[in-house]
């Protein structure tokens, strides 16, 4: 078994029990459709999307991913490299840690922030919105314009990822936002 397998099987683990919401689809499904988009386009690409959700929505903490990389065979420097990026993905204004703001509030300073994290971590933000705006199309429709319009909003200045896979995220936006014009 490879380690991205040895991989691949432990995130499950972290994620077991948890469904896409308005699906039957185990969670892990959305982090292997981020890891296969992130991945063409950045080193680590595959790991960080297929971890991009660990620390947020698990009871993984950072250092367990980072030795839990190594345990299957990762280097330290590749090892750090994936865990850092990861934590740059975690939300930072949770509802826990700042419970005095309104969730509106907290979304717009965690916009704020993921303009500052690294072209790699805005790389796997894309492929999560990627699949984020495809599951609202088919799922949320209700709702779907106004989620489109406020990615399409971020997308403007989160800009130091991959130039072709934001330009694929946008134009899949444009193209969705049109439909509801049209």
């Amino acid at each position: 078994m490879t380690k991205t397998d040895r991989l691949i099987r432990w995130v499950a683990e972290q994620h077991e029990g948890q469904i896409i919401k308005k699906t039957n689809l185990p969670y892990v499904t959305h982090l292997l459709t981020v890891a296969s988009i992130s991945k063409p386009f950045i080193k680590f690409g595959f790991e960080i999307g297929l971890c991009h959700d660990l620390l947020e929505d698990t009871d993984t903490s950072i250092e367990l991913l980072f030795n839990m990389l190594q345990n299957f065979g990762y280097s330290f420097d590749d090892a750090n490299e994936i865990t850092m990026c990861v934590k740059e993905l975690t939300d930072v204004y949770t509802k826990n840690d700042f419970p005095f703001l309104s969730k509106k509030a907290r979304k717009k300073r965690e916009d704020k922030r993921l303009i500052l994290i690294s072209p790699t971590a805005q790389t796997v933000k894309y492929a999560d919105l990627n699949d984020n705006v495809n599951w609202v199309l088919k799922y949320d429709k209700k709702n779907a314009r106004e989620y489109l319009k406020k990615k399409r909003k971020l997308l403007v200045n989160l800009d130091k990822g991959n130039i072709e896979l934001r330009k694929e995220l946008l134009g899949l936006i444009d193209i969705s936002l049109a439909d509801f014009k049209g």
